[in-house]
């Protein structure tokens, strides 16, 4: 079995623990049995599981006894919250908090106690081992006829949660190659984004992953979250893990993970934060930390390069939508020639497509930030496409080159946003260029199935405009439903709707760019949308032909969507940063909201609404909403109306008098400054 090191590979061994230090990377056997790190002679290994307990005891560190009623102690506490703490919806996210390589698992617990002192949840190698070895076991468990038994693996008191195979391992008699049981062909690809902090967990990941028998770990280096999905739909992994935290500051990071049946939801992440708590139990009742590997090693069954697969995927896709449904390369080897397309990569995973599009006949000159760098440097930042100034950074070089479209993608690639020139029927003169991006991106994909799937179902997240609805339906004839924020959300009810036969929702999409399309199994795709919106570019390039006079005015085929002059998000930040007072305030607000309905002129409750609570207040297409942040202590109030005057005296002056007549109630748990200051 080979492990990968970051610039070597190694034949795995089983090493003495004078022989290991922070700079090797530990090889176990194929077995993966580690006991030799923590026994004084490595020929003294047990040779029997009936020596478990009394090599646990040996082992043991002398932790904290002052339990809490359930008999948990504190240290171990700390643990189990902070594997629970970085659950956030379908994902993982929390702050990168490094601990000992080596040494007792309380490093880990002091670390995660100092990290949740100053807020926030902490992302640990340990923390990132067991949720690996829990994704390996749900990974397992979904195949068809699998005994659980088979996996070598202690079953607890709930039949639904497992102990840890690494630590059955690790005292286990079998010798190299003896399980005693037949091994199931199970492999997990780990991919990440440029953070710098991603190989060190993507290396406890693989070890977790692989302290499951018969699973493999496969690291892919440098990735994108879709990337990682289509490696599963293509039959090179049984699952995936993409380690990213997206838009997030570059020291947080967090997983992505996918089967072959998509991505994770909610309730998946509950039952993988389930049983990486029963793992970390298990290491805890040991003492020691998981096995580890040196700087900037992972821990793998085999390094591999599954991306120009993804690429070539994503080639044949731009072809086809070029070419009349024809993704031969035959069929048009450029048929980008003549466009000239600026992506700003962030720095971040979408970096590859740049050349996709070179490739296909595209002028790149001028793309930028498409070196990854998990610094983000600050004249760039974490890519964001809703981010003004990655907006106008990338708006400055099309003006400057003249581009036909800006391609403007996030760290790990999932999300994407536009910058495109307004048709001024003059290529001697200087474009102005516009966002394309939140309802005008809807609006504009909406379009494109509007010709080839017509009559068919939209889903969208909650905050999309009223002049949305109307164009969608009004003017396209198109579905729209519009559910709740979150794209796992919006994915899962374009799955249900699609899946119960009602209505063919050809598109599931939130205003921040995250988009799914069922041509593409819902896979959540910003590279994809982009293919979506470079065919069109190119087919209304392609018809124009010779006869082309300045700009392709993309933005013509959305004229009829009316838009608010006055858009903005204002965040009150919940003062004790606990999601429960922001649960209470929440509902304590909304409800007086709700009753100033019957007496505020002009104010209409949505009943349709299914988050949060959204009044209408102009016939113009004026509204705001009040929702709950997805994953932190804020309360956000979106708005749009014709002039900031108007929101002004309309929405935010009422509000500020239902929160102020509160007195004490609210100002002592919300921050409202943002309202006063708009």
């Amino acid at each position: 079995m080979v492990r990968l090191l970051s610039s070597s590979l190694v034949v795995g061994a089983s090493l003495h623990a004078s022989q290991i230090s922070t700079s090797t990377a530990f090889a176990p056997s194929s077995t993966r049995n580690v006991a030799s790190q923590y026994t004084e002679n490595s020929s003294t290994t047990p040779s029997s599981s009936t020596k478990l307990s009394s090599t646990i005891e040996s082992s043991r560190i002398s932790l904290s006894s002052d339990c809490d009623n359930s008999n948990t102690p504190p240290s171990l506490r700390t643990i189990l919250d902070s594997i629970v703490s970085v659950k956030s919806g379908s994902d993982i996210r929390g702050t990168f908090t490094d601990h000992k390589r080596l040494g007792t698992i309380l490093n880990a617990s002091l670390v995660m106690k100092n990290k949740t002192a100053a807020g926030g949840g902490a992302l640990t190698p340990l923390s990132a081992y067991c949720y690996g070895h829990a994704f390996a076991r749900m990974v397992v468990q979904s195949k068809p006829g699998i005994d659980t038994s088979t996996l070598g693996i202690f079953e607890s008191a709930d039949s639904n949660i497992v102990a840890s195979a690494a630590i059955f391992d690790l005292f286990s008699s079998e010798g190299e190659g003896e399980t005693g049981v037949e091994e199931v062909e199970t492999t997990i690809c780990v991919g990440r984004d440029p953070r710098i902090h991603g190989a060190r967990l993507s290396d406890a990941l693989c070890r977790g992953i692989e302290s499951v028998k018969g699973v493999k770990a496969v690291y892919t280096g440098l990735a994108s979250t879709p990337s990682m999905f289509e490696f599963c739909r293509a039959g090179k992994c049984d699952g995936a893990v993409m380690v990213t935290a997206s838009h997030l500051p570059e020291d947080r990071n967090g997983f992505k993970f996918c089967t072959k049946a998509g991505s994770l939801n909610g309730n998946d992440i509950d039952m993988l934060a389930e049983t990486a708590a029963v793992s970390a139990r298990e290491w805890y009742d040991i003492g020691i930390l998981p096995p580890t590997s040196g700087a900037d090693a992972v821990y793998c069954s085999s390094a591999v390069d599954f991306m120009p697969h993804y690429a070539s995927t994503l080639r044949s896709a731009i072809i086809k939508e070029v070419s009349d449904g024809d993704s031969s390369s035959s069929a048009n080897s450029q048929p980008l020639a003549g466009l000239r397309i600026v992506l700003n990569a962030g720095n971040g995973s979408g970096y590859f497509f740049n050349e996709i599009l070179k490739d296909l006949g595209a002028d790149v000159s001028a793309s930028m930030n498409l070196t990854p760098d998990g610094t983000f440097p600050k004249d760039s930042g974490v890519p964001n496409p809703e981010y003004q100034a990655m907006i106008d950074t990338t708006t400055r070089v099309c003006e400057k080159t003249n581009a036909d479209i800006g391609i403007m993608l996030d760290t790990d690639g999932d999300r994407c946003g536009f910058v495109i020139p307004r048709n001024n029927d003059d290529a001697s003169s200087p474009a102005t260029y516009e966002a394309l991006n939140r309802n005008r991106l809807i609006a504009l994909l909406s379009v494109i199935f509007q010709t080839t799937s017509p009559g068919c179902s939209v889903v969208t997240d909650s905050v999309t405009s009223e002049g949305l609805a109307k164009f969608l339906e009004e003017d396209l004839g198109l579905s729209h439903v519009r559910y709740l924020k979150g794209y796992a959300n919006v994915i899962e009810k374009a799955k249900e709707i699609t899946d119960s036969g009602k209505a063919t929702v050809e598109m599931a999409i939130e205003t921040s760019g995250h988009c799914a399309m069922r041509e593409n199994d819902y896979l959540d795709d910003g590279t994809y949308t982009s293919v979506k919106v470079i065919g069109l570019l190119a087919r209304v390039a392609k018809a124009q032909g010779e006869n082309r006079q300045g700009h392709l005015g993309l933005l013509d085929l959305i004229s009829n969507l009316d838009e608010m002059e006055e858009v903005e998000e204002l965040r009150l930040n919940v003062l004790d940063g606990t999601l429960s007072t922001t649960d209470d305030m929440f509902d304590s607000i909304a409800k007086d909201i709700e009753k100033a309905v019957f007496t505020q002129k002009g104010w209409e409750l949505d009943q349709e609404n299914l988050e949060g609570i959204r009044v209408r207040n102009g016939s113009d297409g004026s509204f705001f909403m009040l929702r709950k942040s997805l994953h932190d202590p804020v309360i956000s109030l979106q708005v749009e109306g014709s002039s900031a005057d108007d929101v002004r005296q309309t929405v935010i002056s009422p509000i500020l008098e239902i929160i102020e007549s509160k007195g004490d109630q609210y100002a002592s748990s919300i921050n409202s400054s943002a309202l006063s200051a708009y």
